[in-house]
């Protein structure tokens, strides 16, 4: 039976082996630009295959296909008009000449709807940029240029973390918008965004980078509510060789804050196919640079911060600049309490003396901080390692092991500023895909390295060296009747006068010893070290059924996510168990497209998501596009999407100096009494406090709302067309969205025992959640505290319970003339309806976007066989900026970005001379990020340095 069952198999395996021999076929072909030049590097793919190769150094190619013809060779090269060419039963040499392309809006998009369709009958708005987008941009790096696209804002941190933002709602952290490399999810998983491009893809792996504005979650899920960006490498099949490129260049040319410092750039790529069926890469890059600098001194003493503000303490006892750091708000009442609680020796003689040592605006003080300037290390840096291994295991499917690794030094701007020293992510992923299908599997790990934040280190050193010294001398004025004690303001100069002459400085043996404990011990211990090694597993697939079904384009599609936790309790709560948490959610979808009259197309799509803390949501979107004429398209779209509150939304538990941010869990409510110690608007304190009423107290009665997920619905229409014989490309849109459940943060506050803010003062619980305290209780809100009660501020998420609507719309327009030259403008328009009512109701919405931007581009690729040249200007207007760190109105500004590239064949290389905000006007993106001044960089690029020799 073994013998009898040997022979079949290998029979069977002869057969089998036969038949593909008998069905293969080998095309081989040279390939030539109009000139007649040979084209090096040119896509030859096998149409509806994973088959493919390049052309060689001398344009030729040859390709071995699993079946017999007729087949289609598709033939792609970037700036050049793609070709079909049908391959018969006598075929086995073509020889193919492409012609530049000279049509504007021939790109073709694939995350639009997930399968491939030109741009110009996108259903949706879309923004792509190439390889000689990327190539050409007038831009230090390719992510940069993404700032360029039209609707399309930055948050910049740091000269390698900036933050992409579309249609309201920015952030430094945008957890509204969602980025994908390769279809992994960049999300840092403790934080829920991507950590901008410090950790993320090299510049020379990069093929493409599309990007929607607007909901999109109807297709890839929860979250991305404002938008998705989707970067896709070089396959190691269709970009073969050794490529390298340098870059050196100068910032603070200017020397307002640092001296003149070097940027340095590097990295190579080295792919490899054998036979067409196996393929590597690896690649690598490292930057490093000496960071612009948070330098804003403006005064944000107050609850919100608007317009043009005090930038000095010499009139604010309490002040706290905005890049000052360690200048926290606490009152000599305070103070007296702790010491008479915690110090045996001091605290009796303070207990005597306590009915003169005020609470609230009497008391209060702000330790003189320190300037980011002068203690925090500003160098950054970035190294990013990547490699796959791909295997064809037929003509029809391709295996693909994937890995990426990446660790910076960057600055990210939350409710801290946190200096982000050894952040590192790594992902790991395995695939298979067809051109029908794909199912992957990979997972992201954080770890957060030497993170630490730079306002906790510096309060802290404040508490231990300023507040001890400021307490004893304001005291000691008392006791000793050198002082009156109702004469508050010598009383508070005298502290200062002293204190200030004790306080250790950056340098001084005393301030680095303590910088180095804090920053070493985690904020879980005391200290300001940021821990995080947060995790996700991710699962996904999808199929289209355009084998299987004809009357329409059916694709579908699954995935599942789990979510693990993990601080050290440093920022997440920990459960009943001691451990910190982890979560699942999953979903699915359907899509449906067809052609229902000549040149109308419609497409309809939902999706159902789960996350096992919320109820299910679908997300449901209708498209349709109509080429009225040949090449004018209208577009209308109606979608939702929603977003599920983050990790830290719903986990948090971290001190961050004013106030503590907690999330919106039962753990947390429990362990901080928010039900049985009513909270109040901190805006109402402040204001009972300045009139000293109790009727102004008014309680957060958003605390106690059950907390949901946010959804918005989003309408589109928009025209997308070639004039002027395909020589002027018009895209113009405008979008109506309505929020509901809109998550925003409140700002409350608590009455609780000194030292111990999970206690509940005597007297104070109430009957019921969110009950109002008597009147005697309230006292203590109005005079800033009272013995033995201290007021504990709270950072705390809920639900808006009215409609959030934004509107806007944008226009771009790219005109190609004069053999190559190109001028290109796009402007948007943003608008939130009801803000005023809305911050009046201090409510926090962060909608943080200029009403008005426009960029200008002019440029010409090739002025001359090997001279190219890129201008882009930009200007975006002033615009009010929410965040937890604190409020401001950001500047109008404007910048001129320009690069000249000079071509050199013989190596295959060229030299780029550009500069970022080239005129040096100072800028700044958002609250409490750096001053960017400029950057002037020399590029040399060398691409397939093998065939050289």
């Amino acid at each position: 039976m073994i013998r009898n069952l040997t022979k079949m198999i290998f029979g069977l395996a002869l057969t089998v082996l036969s038949v593909a021999a008998y069905a293969q076929t080998t095309v081989s072909g040279n390939i030539v630009d109009s000139e007649g030049e040979a084209l090096i590097g040119v896509n030859v793919l096998v149409e509806g295959t994973v088959l493919g190769t390049i052309s060689d150094i001398d344009g030729n190619f040859s390709l071995t296909v699993q079946s017999q013809p007729p087949f289609n060779l598709v033939i792609s090269y970037v700036g050049y008009e793609s070709q079909i060419i049908e391959v018969t039963s006598g075929t086995t040499q073509v020889d193919i000449q492409l012609e530049e392309s000279t049509l504007l809006g021939q790109e073709v998009v694939v995350s639009a709807s997930r399968v491939a369709e030109s741009s110009l009958k996108s259903p949706v708005s879309i923004e792509r940029m190439d390889i000689l987008d990327i190539q050409n941009a007038p831009a230090p790096d390719f992510y940069t240029g993404i700032r360029n696209m039209n609707g399309v804002d930055f948050s910049t941190q740091s000269l390698t973390f900036k933050s992409v933002n579309a249609r309201g709602f920015g952030a430094n952290g945008n957890t509204r918008f969602v980025q994908l490399i390769d279809g992994i999810d960049n999300q840092a998983p403790g934080l829920n965004f991507p950590v901008g491009n410090v950790v993320g893809i090299s510049e020379l792996d990069l093929e493409s980078v599309e990007l929607i504005p607007g909901a999109a979650s109807a297709l890839y899920g929860p979250n991305a509510i404002q938008g998705i960006l989707l970067m896709n490498s070089k396959s190691p099949f269709d970009y073969q060789g050794l490529d390298f490129y340098s870059k050196v260049g100068v910032t603070h040319m200017d020397e307002r804050d640092h001296e003149a410092s070097p940027y340095t750039d590097l990295g190579f790529r080295y792919a490899k196919a054998w036979n067409n069926k196996m393929a590597v890469k690896i690649n690598a890059s490292w930057l490093r640079a000496q960071d612009f600098i948070g330098v804003d001194q403006r005064d944000q003493s107050g609850a919100t911060v608007e317009g043009n503000l005090a930038a000095n303490r010499e009139n604010n006892r309490v002040y706290d600049g905005i890049n000052t750091y360690g200048d926290f708000l606490i009152d000599i009442g305070t103070i007296a309490d702790i010491t008479i609680a915690g110090d045996p020796v001091n605290g009796p003689s303070v207990a005597a003396i306590r009915s003169l040592l005020p609470n609230g605006t009497n008391g209060a003080f702000s330790p003189t901080g320190y300037q980011e300037a002068d203690f925090v290390d500003n160098t950054t840096e970035s190294l990013k390692l990547g490699g796959a291994f791909h295997y064809r295991i037929n003509d029809k499917i391709e295996a693909i092991a994937q890995m990426n690794w990446g660790q910076g030094s960057s600055v990210y701007t939350a409710n801290d500023r946190f200096i982000l020293d050894g952040f590192s992510i790594w992902t790991g992923k395995l695939e298979l895909r067809g051109d029908n299908f794909f199912v992957r599997a990979y997972t992201t790990q954080e770890n957060s390295g030497d993170t630490y934040a730079a306002n906790t280190i510096a309060s802290l050193i404040n508490q231990r060296r300023y507040l001890p010294t400021y307490f004893s001398t304001y005291a000691g004025a008392i006791s000793t009747g050198a002082i009156a004690p109702n004469n508050y303001t010598a009383l508070h100069a005298a502290a200062r006068a002293a204190a200030d002459a004790q306080q250790p400085q950056p340098g001084s043996e005393t301030f680095e010893a303590d910088f180095d404990e804090f920053r070493n011990l985690s904020i879980a211990e005391g200290g300001a070290k940021f821990l995080d090694n947060s995790a996700l597993w991710h699962y996904e697939g999808s199929y289209n059924f355009k084998n299987e079904i004809d009357f329409a384009d059916v694709v579908v599609g699954a995935n599942f996510r789990t979510y693990a936790l993990n601080s050290e309790g440093t920022l997440f709560t920990l459960d009943d168990a001691g451990d910190e948490v982890s979560f699942n959610e999953f979903g699915g979808y359907v899509q449906i497209s067809k052609d229902i009259i000549d040149n109308v197309k419609l497409q309809g799509s939902v999706r159902y998501d789960k996350n096992e803390n919320f109820a299910g949501q679908f997300s449901p979107r209708i498209s349709g596009v109509w080429e009225f004429l040949a090449d004018q398209n209208f577009r209308a779209s109606f979608q939702r999407g929603f977003r599920i509150p983050t990790t830290q939304d719903q986990y948090i538990d971290l001190d961050v100096v004013t106030r503590r941010l907690i999330g919106r869990n039962d753990i947390l409510t429990e362990n901080y009494n928010i039900n049985s110690n009513t909270v109040y608007t901190t805006e109402s304190v402040m204001a009972a406090q300045a009139s000293g009423n109790v009727d102004d107290l008014v309680v957060a009665a958003d605390a106690y709302k059950d907390f949901t997920t946010e959804k918005v619905s989003t309408w589109e229409v928009g025209y997308k067309g070639l004039l002027l014989d395909g020589k002027l490309l018009i895209d113009a849109f405008y979008y109506n969205s309505t929020y509901q459940d809109f998550g925003a943060e409140i700002d409350v506050t608590q009455a609780v025992v000194t030292g111990d803010i999970q206690s509940v003062p005597g007297g104070y619980s109430v009957g019921s959640a969110g009950a109002r305290h008597a009147d005697a209780e309230l006292q203590t809100f109005v005079d800033g505290g009272a013995t033995g009660v201290s007021l504990q501020r709270y950072g705390y998420d809920t639900n808006i319970d009215q409609d959030i609507k934004t509107y806007g719309f944008g226009l771009g327009a790219e005109y190609s003339f004069l053999d190559g030259f190109n001028l290109g403008a796009n402007a948007s328009f943003n608008k939130l309806e009801d803000l005023d009512d809305l911050t009046a109701r201090t409510y926090n919405v962060a909608f943080n976007t200029p009403e008005w931007r426009y960029n200008i581009t002019f440029g010409n690729r090739k002025i001359t066989d090997r001279i190219g040249f890129g201008l882009t200007y930009r200007w975006q207007d002033a615009f009010l900026w929410q965040s937890a760190i604190g409020s401001s109105v950001i500047a109008d500004f404007a910048t001129l970005d320009a690069q000249v590239t000079y071509q050199l064949p013989s190596v295959n290389g060229r030299i780029k001379i550009g500069g970022s905000n080239i005129l040096n006007e100072r800028y700044t993106t958002s609250h409490g990020n750096p001053s960017l001044g400029a950057l002037y960089y020399v590029q040399l690029n060398l691409d397939n340095i093998l065939s050289n020799f």
